[in-house]
């Protein structure tokens, strides 16, 4: 009996030295450890306000990447600033070091923010008049400023001019405007700076023209159109008087409002009426260079 009592407590021991504390046995893997930060940017080279993003890459001694956002500091705040996020601003002339620490390792990138004078940073959009009656041009510019407000050529930077309301006034690859319907528009520019362009605007008003008649005429001395340029008020009419020389009346550009051509005659009056405000250019086919313009005023 003392022999059974004793084997079972033997066994007793060896199953709980077989069965431990109960755990399931999985071991939980050590944390990786970051042995350096690479931080890098597209570019180093700043000017007073430019921005540019920096990023950092935390990795172990086998080239691991570790997923943990880093700290962002500068040794020189005054000259190039860090937000939370790596974006990096540039302040002041000088040099700066931009650190990303990740637990106690850190990796740094040097920048040089340089005076940024003679550097496009801006560009500045104007008209030689900012307010235009209906059928006139004015001249649409823009230069270039630095970060410090000087003067900074565009140099062959493509400029491409645009308006918010054609129909209000239109505008030339080289700026040049014309008036020609009632109203406010802005003239546009975007030009071209690397991957980003610089645009800006101007604001143009374009005005009716007071006390524009209800009728006109256009004669034809030679060859030419006289007056050149006629004004009539909305619903106006103009009358063509043709002379024994043979002329005709071509609308060119043909608008929405434009009247009916007159085909070449001679020795005959005859009426268009205008019920649209705009510009309305003609001109002889049959003899280059006779042109003319109604502007029809509201």
């Amino acid at each position: 009996m003392k022999t059974l009592m004793r084997f079972a407590a033997v066994m007793g021991v060896v199953l709980l030295a077989a069965c431990g504390d109960g755990s399931s046995g999985v071991t939980t893997p050590p944390a990786p450890v970051v042995s350096r930060v690479e931080v890098s940017a597209a570019t180093t080279a700043l000017t007073p306000s430019q921005t540019v993003q920096f990023s950092a890459v935390a990795r172990t001694s086998s080239g691991t990447i570790v997923s943990s956002a880093p700290v962002w500091t500068s040794t020189a705040p005054a000259i190039a600033s860090v937000s939370a996020s790596g974006i990096v601003t540039g302040v002041a002339a000088g040099s700066a070091t931009i650190r990303a620490t990740v637990g106690s390792v850190s990796g740094t990138l040097d920048v040089t923010v340089t005076s940024g004078a003679g550097v496009l940073a801006t560009i500045v959009v104007d008209a030689q008049d900012r307010t235009i009656p209906l059928g006139q041009l004015t001249q649409a510019t823009v230069s270039g400023r630095d970060a410090l407000g000087g003067t900074a050529a565009l140099g062959t930077r493509a400029v491409t001019w645009s308006t918010s309301n054609a129909s209000i006034a239109t505008i030339t690859s080289a700026g040049v405007v014309t008036g020609v319907g009632v109203g406010t528009v802005n003239l546009q520019v975007s030009v071209a700076d690397g991957a980003t362009p610089k645009t800006g605007t101007v604001q143009l008003i374009v005005t009716s023209i007071p006390n524009a008649p209800t009728s006109a005429d256009v004669v034809m001395p030679g060859l030419t159109f006289s007056p050149a340029e006629t004004i009539v008020k909305q619903g106006g009419t103009v009358r063509f008087v043709f002379p024994a020389l043979a002329h005709n009346v071509i609308w060119d550009p043909r608008l929405a409002g434009s009247p009916t051509d007159i085909n070449t005659t001679s020795n005959v009056t005859v009426s268009r009426t205008f019920p649209s405000v705009g510009v309305f250019q003609f001109k002889c086919t049959l003899h280059p260079g006779m042109d003319g313009t109604v502007i029809v005023s509201p």
